[in-house]
């Protein structure tokens, strides 16, 4: 079996049935620093402007009802791990096989030396061209190949569980046409990975032109990834399809950075569970997106 389709079903299996199971086998899907601590991505916006230099004291969050004391407060300035998951499926050709290499490598070129991008890519099978790269690096992308059919869930899945635990900021950017294939996976299990994933998910729907209509298959998953998104802080954004793959992430990357990084130390809430957060600000003028929760 491939191991990234291993991991994915062990995953989904333990997280349904076991949570506590699940973070002790995937200690890398849990949304907690080694120290126990929470990281909570939050966007504050006031009339449609992002809202900049706000500071701890001007949070207020709760974990399942309970007030928590936030200990930091950063923004989404600092140096990021970004995974890039890209359809590599049979229906594209040779030049857009060469777009989409200049495209991994002009992303990679955008980042600071202190990021980090890795790169995984889905056909029939969910592969990992190359491992976490220094930002500004050169990439290896001859290791993109193009051919099969189209594991989505599969991908999105797989990217979620396998960001790294750290105290760095994890950004998933995908991309896809909303067409799935040969996946082992439903829509609802990359809903449920969501939430305990340590990633902030954005995900671009491409149509073949801006004038296009949407089917109702495409619909489905657009709605879907919209809410594994929504788990996560993240959104979900659709596009033509000759919009060019660095655009597409500069979008994404310049909402990302605009976010501010909390932490806390879970208090007063049981251990074990999905917990729902609630941020506000102080201010209640401020519209509020968020991560919507957590697993211990």
């Amino acid at each position: 079996m491939n191991r990234w389709r291993h991991l994915i079903l062990t995953g989904v299996v333990a997280l349904s049935a076991m949570p506590m199971a699940f973070v002790a086998q995937n200690p890398i899907a849990t949304f907690r620093s080694s120290t126990g601590i929470v990281l909570v991505p939050v966007w504050v916006k006031d009339d449609g402007r992002s809202v900049q230099g706000l500071m701890a004291s001007d949070f207020e969050l709760t974990d399942d009802g309970v007030p928590q004391v936030i200990t930091s407060i950063a923004t989404a300035s600092q140096p990021v791990d970004v995974t890039v998951v890209l359809d590599t499926s049979g229906s594209l050709d040779a030049q857009s096989l060469a777009r989409l290499t200049a495209g991994i490598q002009a992303i990679g070129q955008s980042l600071a030396p202190a990021d980090r991008i890795r790169l995984l890519t889905f056909a029939t099978k969910v592969t990992e061209p190359f491992g976490f790269q220094r930002g500004g690096t050169r990439l290896p992308i001859e290791r993109i190949e193009a051919g099969g059919r189209t594991s989505l869930y599969d991908a999105f899945a797989a990217a979620l569980l396998s960001v790294p635990r750290s105290d760095r900021p994890q950004l998933v950017f995908g991309v896809t046409d909303g067409q799935d294939t040969a996946s082992s996976l439903k829509a609802s299990d990359v809903i449920a990975l969501a939430g305990p994933s340590g990633a902030s998910l954005y995900a671009t729907i491409v149509r073949a032109s801006a004038s296009d209509g949407v089917s109702r298959d495409v619909l489905y998953v657009l709605e879907r990834l919209r809410e594994a998104a929504v788990r996560t802080g993240g959104l979900v954004f659709e596009h033509p399809r000759e919009t060019e793959l660095p655009a597409l992430f500069a979008q994404v990357l310049a909402d990302f950075r605009t976010s501010y990084l909390l932490s806390f130390t879970p208090g007063g809430v049981r251990q074990d569970g999905w917990h729902e957060l609630v941020v506000k600000t102080k201010d209640r003028r401020h519209t509020i997106r968020a991560r919507a929760g957590y697993q211990r």
